[in-house]
């Protein structure tokens, strides 16, 4: 097959040249997986193998493969509305509003949050994370720049806040027994690794402290504090990310029949083909960036890790990749190379 070959050389260019330690691919359309493949190592000392079994931090994929896919369950059971207020549900936020900002404005990043308004850093105590949550609900938004996305973690600390206000349960909790059981994704959970997963399977991501830990600076000590968080902070392997990403293609059902959402769901992500702003986003799932590749413009949905991780999934061409790294160099060139090699997949 000259597409794993192409896909290949890139990654293991990728390893040669200091990039990446590792990776896995998993890759192939709505009836089930066409390509699987895994080379280099999952940690930084180069003891354990890269497996598609192996789990990782995907960091900013929760946002999509945690965070969004639980508000299009709970949209599914008309529990909420995402263009109203996200403090109809997050009452404690208690900084004066000068505009209404939506559920759907903090999804897309279009809230104001994270413009001129010094996060993180300004929010951030490493030493106190419940005082970070409480900077996080009582500081304003800056001004959004019409037409622009600017791209803030803030907006995902509030959604996963809402959300356990909606559905009265943890995010954890939550995602686990609405989302990961029934879609049959095993190995896959939100803020630790889950129990009895051997040392060997677990991943080491740039700046996590050790392996199976988060390495998203502001995710890791709210999720040991026990604060929900959507912004990262999710464990998965590139087998489970798969089953994600034919439950998307098969509009929300799972292998086993189970319906998590559907066609109205559906239609809340569907991809602007005209919408050319960088960033831009469905409720969530990214349709525009620099570097992705025309085959993918205006029909593909995806997100992006900062430590090495993209999924997508594109329905008009029934196609799915995920590609998951322990990235260690050139961020741009990763995700350059992790789209590439995506794109070479596409049959």
């Amino acid at each position: 097959m000259a597409g794993i070959d192409v896909c290949k050389r890139i990654l293991e260019g990728d390893i040669a040249d200091g990039v990446i330690h590792g990776a896995a691919v998993v890759a192939g359309s709505a009836d089930g997986v066409a390509v699987r493949a895994a080379w280099g190592w999952a940690d930084p000392a180069h003891t354990c193998p890269m497996m598609t079994q192996t789990v990782v931090d995907v960091a900013s994929v929760t946002k999509v493969a945690a965070g969004i896919t639980a508000y299009l369950v709970a949209h599914a059971r008309g529990l909420v509305d995402f263009d109203l207020p996200f403090t109809n549900l997050l009452f404690e936020y208690s900084a004066p509003l000068s505009r209404r900002i939506t559920l759907r404005d903090l999804a897309n990043h279009v809230s104001g949050f994270g413009e001129a308004d010094g996060w993180p850093y300004v929010f951030f105590d490493a030493e106190d994370p419940r005082r970070t949550l409480e900077l996080t609900l009582s500081l304003p938004p800056g001004d959004p720049t019409p037409g622009k996305v600017a791209y803030s973690c803030r907006n995902y600390v509030l959604l996963g806040q809402a959300l356990e206000h909606l559905v009265g349960r943890g995010l954890a909790d939550f995602c686990a027994t609405e989302i990961f059981s029934p879609a049959g994704m095993g190995d896959t959970s939100l803020g630790a690794p889950r129990v009895g997963i051997p040392e060997e399977r677990l991943s080491q991501t740039l700046t996590a402290p050790g392996l199976g830990e988060i390495s998203d600076f502001l995710a890791r000590p709210l999720w040991k504090a026990g604060i929900g968080t959507f912004n990262a902070g999710l464990f998965s392997t590139a087998e489970d990310l798969a089953t994600l990403m034919r439950l998307y293609l098969n509009h929300g059902v799972c292998d086993g029949g189970t319906r998590l959402f559907g066609e109205a769901e559906m239609s809340e992500i569907a991809p602007d083909p005209q919408s050319r702003i960088d960033g831009a986003r469905s409720f969530g799932w990214q349709s525009c960036a620099p570097g992705l590749p025309e085959p993918f413009a205006g029909t593909a949905l995806f997100h992006t890790g900062w430590s090495g991780q993209t999924v997508l999934f594109d329905t008009s061409r029934d196609f799915f990749a995920v590609v998951l790294t322990t990235r260690c160099g050139d961020y741009d060139r990763a995700k350059r190379d992790r789209f590439a090699a995506a794109a070479a997949l596409l049959p």
